[in-house]
């Protein structure tokens, strides 16, 4: 099955990603916002301190000076002293208007990632007193600490999300089920021929296998999936594009198990993976006999690619 799982991500992976994070990675685009802000921070402070100089040389220049400024085109000049005082006031300004806004989000990103840490950190010294422990020890406090961050890590692996999740084995399976029932939609939906005689499902498969050994290229499979966005299923009676009937499918699946799951179970599954019908399976996965059936074609006709 060597292949599979790139396969799937692939022929699955059309929802965009988001959703939630784990600590970790939040803290982490916590800390590149910050350094981001810091960045225009200081460029501003450098601009600031640049004029705040040009302006005092201007100054000591002018107080130098008797008398009036030249007028342009004959008029009369600004005398020294009221040249003076303006350039005083806008120095003024100047120094005391520091970026306030940069400062005050600067401040606001460093507080947000002292509370993210910190909720990371409490959760940790939650399941140190879970075990029984009397004082805090570090390397146990580290130690559970990464089990916190290792359990809320993304992952495809539909076992591992599960096991994150309070829920019986039953639902396990149920869910499991609600996965692979829909993956098999996605299948059939695929295997509709095109107007043109075409058959996507294939045309899929055998594009992923081909650029795994350097017959094809990924733009080769972007190419197949703007088409999926474009082509319209034959005898579809919403007249929806393959792309539109599996995003469908999708949607009808986190309805499905969203009536097993809790709203917090839920979220859980949806850090674990945003596009549930994209989870790793196992055994019954719909597209394996299929990829294997292509792949042992493919190898048929080249008998030097195999290993």
């Amino acid at each position: 099955m060597k292949g599979l799982m790139p396969l799937a991500a692939v022929l699955l992976g059309a929802v965009v990603l988001g959703g939630c994070q784990d600590n970790s990675a939040e803290s982490e685009k916590l800390r590149n916002d910050l350094t981001a802000q810091q960045k225009r921070f200081d460029e501003a402070n450098d601009r600031w301190a640049s004029e705040r100089d040009i302006m005092r040389a201007d100054i000591a220049d002018l107080k130098k000076q008797l008398g009036t400024l030249p007028g342009e085109d004959g008029k009369p000049g600004t005398p020294v002293a009221d040249r003076i005082k303006q350039l005083e006031g806008r120095l003024g300004e100047v120094e005391n208007a520091p970026n306030d806004e940069l400062a005050a989000k600067v401040d606001a990103l460093g507080k947000k990632i002292d509370g993210v840490e910190e909720k990371a950190v409490e959760a940790a010294r939650a399941e140190v007193a879970k075990a029984g422990s009397g004082e805090v020890d570090p390397e146990a406090l580290a130690a559970a600490l990464a089990k916190q961050q290792a359990e809320n890590a993304p992952t495809k692996n539909l076992a591992q999300a599960l096991d994150r999740l309070s829920v019986s084995q039953g639902e396990k399976e149920q869910i499991k089920q609600a996965i692979i029932d829909s993956k098999q939609q996605i299948l059939e939906t695929l295997e509709v021929p095109t107007e043109d005689g075409r058959v996507l499902a294939e045309e899929l498969i055998d594009t992923m296998i081909k650029i795994q050994n350097g017959d094809a290229k990924q733009s080769d499979a972007t190419a197949i999936f703007l088409e999926l966005a474009s082509k319209k299923v034959p005898g579809d009676i919403n007249g929806r594009t393959y792309m539109e009937a599996i995003n469908d499918i999708k949607a009808r699946n986190k309805e499905d198990i969203g009536r097993i799951l809790s709203p917090a179970d839920q979220k859980k599954l949806t850090a674990a993976h945003e596009d549930w019908t994209d989870f790793e399976v196992g055994d019954g996965d719909p597209f394996g006999a299929l990829y294997m059936e292509r792949l042992q074609k493919y190898q048929q006709e080249h008998p030097s690619k195999q290993d």
